[in-house]
């Protein structure tokens, strides 16, 4: 049974269909396809008035579980191979810049660059994406 927290700014992209998975950490017992998934915001956050704050967004069939892999070279290697920003592998595949555009959006971002400022201070990166499927 995976239970996933999403921040604020997802939740649109969750609840309209745009936002199709969730890159994660991977974890000590992984979701796999046909686990059910259940999806929320406002776990973590601190109780109002000694009410909960967290809403259940919905409830989704795990249908793909995916390696992935973020990096970024070093600031050296950056000035010497300028055209080298970025690399995310998935199951072990380099995707091209079409490919991590539809990433990113399918993710909740509204493009690539979008999504590496949200992951800025937090790579390299190994973990999972974790696809589900609406009802």
């Amino acid at each position: 049974m995976g239970l996933y927290n999403f921040q604020k700014r997802f939740v649109p992209f969750i609840l309209d269909g745009r936002k199709t998975h969730t890159i994660r950490a991977t974890r000590m017992n992984p979701d796999k396809p046909g686990n059910m998934l259940h999806l929320y915001t406002g776990l973590r956050l601190r109780r109002v008035k000694g009410k909960s704050q967290a809403k259940l967004l919905m409830r989704v069939p795990c249908v793909k579980v995916e390696e992935i892999r973020i990096t970024q070279p070093t600031p050296v290697a950056e000035q010497k191979l300028p055209h080298q920003l970025t690399i995310v592998e998935i199951d072990g595949n380099a995707l091209d810049r079409a490919e991590l555009e539809e990433l990113a959006k399918r993710d909740g971002f509204c493009d690539f660059a979008d999504m590496m400022s949200f992951w800025k201070g937090r790579l390299p990166f190994e973990g999972q994406i974790i696809h589900w499927k609406r009802r």
